[in-house]
């Protein structure tokens, strides 16, 4: 699930440059591929909640003030719950092709997450597992008429 972030990181900005400058048949495929990627992002989002509460009950365990060691670092607890909890709003029809809450999310990612953290051992291994992964989420939202070109206008 670690790898849904830097494959986020790297497809979105691909995605979004197709919807604007594409032809009228990539902008229809880059609009249901990102509603898919936004809401493959909410996998990585209980990973990242469920690696909190784990650090968290360490801490605890420990009897170190969890909180108390991110005093000064910039808001990195808030950039860090809005990481957690904005993949959630993509289950809103509304929201899942937003381009701005894409590209937010996407500036939020870089900021917290910078490229020297990202894990990109075995590589061969996890672009085609995110790609199947891609494809089911693409086929799962086709099959309940989530996408954007199937769902009716607001």
């Amino acid at each position: 699930m670690e790898f849904i972030k830097t494959a986020y990181c790297l497809t979105i900005p691909l995605l979004l440059l197709l919807i604007w400058v594409g032809s009228t048949a990539f902008k229809k495929y880059s609009t249901n591929l990102l509603a898919v990627t936004n809401v493959l992002l909410m996998g990585h989002s209980i990973f990242l909640l469920r690696q909190m509460l784990g650090a968290y009950q360490l801490a605890k365990s420990f009897s170190i003030n969890y909180l108390h060691s991110f005093d000064n670092t910039g808001g990195i607890l808030w950039r860090l719950g809005l990481i957690i909890f904005l993949p959630f709003l993509f289950l809103h029809r509304y929201f899942r092709n937003s381009t701005l809450l894409a590209m937010l999310l996407v500036v939020l990612l870089y900021s917290v997450f910078s490229f020297s953290s990202w894990n990109t051992y075995d590589l061969v291994f996890k672009i085609p597992a995110y790609l199947c992964l891609l494809c089911a989420g693409y086929a799962l939202l086709w099959l309940m008429n989530k996408l954007p070109y199937q769902s009716t206008p607001l």
